[in-house]
Parts: structure tokens; C-alpha cells; sequence
């Protein structure tokens, strides 16, 4: 519990429902908040297009499919637009919906070759990529 007299995932609850409600997901209750953080992992994101403020479409460059991105934070460069790729931890919040959780790092459009470059260069054994690389990918992306 904080000062506040809150848990952490009662806080982190709060701040969730504006991006949960922007995704068109029904609101998280604690317990399945609880299950689905076991499940986050950092990913990377190839934006496609914009939809909202703090949300957009976008590809996992694994090829997952297309899914709905709404961001907790948005960074300025997210919000001009000026993004090719995004690296955040993911929650996943629904088939296809994921709310990226902090503050995500973000690849230039004029970084992006070397960013994929970089994403073919790495492997993993199945399943275990973002967890194996995505540390590396978020460093990357900050340093593009």
C-alpha cells in the first residue's frame, strides 16, 4: 500500500482506464490485471497509422498481425507522428488490443532500416523472443 492507502495494481488500475477505455476493451478488474501482468513482455511495434491521440495501429514485426496500440504515456514524438517503431513493455488487454505501459522508446522513420536490420539479426528459440531481446530492442530504440 502507498500514502494513498492504494496497492500498486490499484493504482496502475486507475491509470489503465483511459487507455482500456480507448481500445474498446471492457475495464480490467484486479485479478485478471494481475494474471495479464504476468504476461507482459517488451515488444517492439511497427506504427502504420495513427487513429487517435494515445492510440494507433500497428504490427508486431514477428508477424502476429495487426493490432490496436493505446499508449499509458505518450511520448511527443508518438504525438507528431514522427515514429516508425515503438519498444514498451505490452499488456495485453484483448485479441488484438495492447496497452504499451510506461513510457515507450521510440525509432525515428529515419532509423527504421537499421532497426530492422537489427530485429533480423536476432535470434531466439520459439516463444521466447520478446523476452530474450526485448531489453536490447528498448535500448536500441532509445539510442535511434
Amino acid at each position: 500500500m502507498t500514502a494513498s492507502g492504494a496497492t500498486p495494481v490499484e493504482r496502475l488500475l486507475e491509470e489503465l482506464v483511459g487507455p482500456v477505455a480507448l481500445l474498446g476493451a471492457a475495464p480490467l478488474p484486479a485479478e485478471r490485471l494481475r494474471v495479464q501482468l504476468a504476461r507482459v513482455e517488451r515488444r517492439a511495434w511497427l506504427v502504420e497509422e495513427f487513429d487517435a491521440p494515445g492510440l494507433c495501429a500497428g504490427r508486431c514485426p514477428l508477424g502476429s498481425g495487426r493490432a490496436q496500440l493505446a499508449f499509458q504515456r505518450v511520448p511527443g514524438a508518438v504525438l507528431a507522428g514522427r515514429v516508425s517503431y515503438v519498444v514498451a513493455s505490452s499488456l495485453p488487454v484483448g485479441p488484438g488490443r495492447w496497452v504499451l505501459l510506461g513510457r515507450p522508446a521510440v525509432v525515428a522513420p529515419s532509423e527504421a532500416g537499421r532497426f530492422e536490420r537489427l530485429l533480423r539479426s536476432l535470434r531466439a528459440p520459439p516463444g521466447e523472443f520478446w523476452r530474450v531481446h526485448g531489453g536490447v530492442l528498448a535500448h536500441a530504440a532509445r539510442a535511434a
